[in-house]
């Protein structure tokens, strides 16, 4: 994607007819690691962005006024973009109703609304795009007839490096086995957006408490930011070690020194989890519950999915203490996780859906 001022909507010069148009809010430090991995590597993207500060409060305030205006400001751009660029790319289907030419939706997090039902099969959609094939099923059983492609989450591997893995591997101790876990925040109960499953763990460490108990070489490693209740329950314990934020770009580093990845959400969201894809791109087994969405865990052998609490926790003690089963696992991981490459998932995206829904034109 290549950066476009805003002005240029006005003062122009018209794009090379090659181009296709692109507009959103946009964070400097994206929080949606999709569309900061991908979207950079969509060539032909002209980006007109809505850039928020890097300071909290400020950014804060800048999210707010664009959110709530954006029935002002939506039809203003994307008309605007209509005019000087023959399709759209976008993430945000509400902008489908004021762009009059072919569009592509990238739908990473379906709610399957009537509104996005309808919005989904105008005219103008040329096609779109889940992360698992379940999501475009369910659209279909609604009406939406569009063609549609899976582009799942992916994984950047070109962050990892050998330097880095070695040097946060100089915190493992000798024979112990890390079992890994990591989310943007790390909250409980009682806590501001405790209550989402994405960042909530109190589950986890309940799980943790068992596993511990009966494997005490494991150590649990935490990435993410916690809340003071987290850190108040973990407080003192020499089996957890809480990372805190860590960089987007020391994030595999980290994950690459997981013996074990773990997956406790005891309900299935409808969407494909980036770590899970994260975890198989390090070559990590990971040990989740059954559903839909970690399926990929036992289509690729890269995991063991399990039905309950007790299951959970026997099948993360087992390949604790099971060598020969973890490498097992973690090679199919590693050999699964290559297709999942954000240059492998870039370039598909390109050639497969772009240059066919919104070719080049002239």
């Amino acid at each position: 994607m290549q950066r476009v001022p805003l002005a240029r909507l006005l003062t122009g010069p018209r794009p090379s007819p090659e181009r296709i148009a692109f507009t959103s809010i946009w964070f400097r430090h994206h929080n949606n690691p999709r569309y900061a991995e991908l979207l950079p590597r969509l060539r032909r993207l002209d980006g007109y962005l809505f850039v928020l500060s890097d300071r909290r409060v400020t950014r804060g305030v800048q999210f707010r006024a664009l959110d709530r205006g954006r029935p002002a400001w939506h039809p203003v751009v994307l008309r605007a973009l209509a005019r000087s660029y023959p399709g759209l790319f976008t993430a945000d289907n509400e902008q489908i109703r004021h762009f009059g030419g072919p569009i592509v939706s990238d739908v990473d997090d379906p709610v399957f609304s009537p509104r996005e039902v309808a919005l989904l099969s105008s005219p103008q959609v040329s096609a779109y795009v889940v992360t698992a094939e379940r999501a475009a099923r369910r659209f279909e059983s609604l009406g939406v007839d569009r063609p549609w492609y899976v582009i799942p989450q992916g994984v950047s591997l070109s962050s990892l490096s050998e330097e880095g893995t070695a040097r946060v591997g100089d915190a493992k101790r000798d024979g112990e086995i890390v079992v890994g876990y990591m989310a943007a925040h790390l909250l409980s109960a009682g806590d501001r957006g405790g209550e989402s499953p994405l960042y909530n763990v109190d589950h986890l460490l309940e799980l943790w408490d068992e596993i511990h108990a009966r494997e005490p070489r494991a150590r649990l490693w935490l990435l993410g930011g916690p809340s003071d209740r987290v850190r108040a329950r973990c407080a003192g314990r020499d089996d957890i070690v809480l990372f805190g934020r860590v960089p987007r770009d020391q994030v595999l580093d980290h994950a690459a020194n997981f013996d074990l990845a773990l997956y406790p959400r005891t309900a299935d969201q409808g969407i494909q989890a980036a770590k899970v894809a994260e975890y198989m791109g390090v070559g990590v087994p990971t040990v989740s519950y059954d559903f839909e969405v970690t399926a990929v865990l036992r289509d690729t052998g890269a995991g063991v999915l399990v039905g309950d609490r007790r299951a959970f926790v026997d099948a993360v003690v087992r390949l604790a203490g099971d060598d020969i089963a973890r490498a097992a696992l973690a090679e199919a991981a590693d050999r699964a996780g290559r297709e999942l490459d954000w240059d492998v998932l870039g370039r598909r995206y390109e050639e497969e859906i772009l240059d066919r829904h919104l070719p080049p034109r002239g």
